[in-house]
């Protein structure tokens, strides 16, 4: 069916003239559900910007040389990279252990069930 005067044909279904468009409420939520999502990143990123603060000061100021026993041999380095290299290798491995989809997940039910 169209429209007298216009060449696009007439949608039905939603107020408006709209198939299937968002109702108000549900455009203001999806807003709010981004906004939270916005807001937790901002904070996350504080959180982080800080934490990184914290260690460098932290590092700068033990720059002295330290005796390091390495599996083979025994070294001298500056606390400061023996302390950066620490942090690096931590959050390595943090990563690692916490990446999304790589988790070992726990299956309940039978063989059967899981063929499936």
């Amino acid at each position: 069916m169209r429209r007298e005067g216009s060449d696009q044909p007439e949608r039905q279904g939603a107020p408006g003239g709209i198939a299937g468009g968002p109702t108000g409420r549900d455009e203001y939520q999806r807003l709010r559900e981004l906004e939270k999502a916005r807001q937790a990143r901002v904070a996350k990123a504080v959180i982080a910007i800080g934490i990184v603060v914290i260690l460098l000061i932290f590092i700068v100021s033990n720059s002295q040389g330290v005796t390091v026993h390495y599996v083979f041999f025994t070294g001298r380095p500056p606390l400061i990279w023996v302390m950066f290299a620490c942090a690096v290798l931590g959050g390595i491995v943090g990563y690692l252990v916490g990446r999304p989809g790589r988790q070992i997940r726990i299956r309940r039910g039978s063989k059967e069930e899981r063929k499936k």
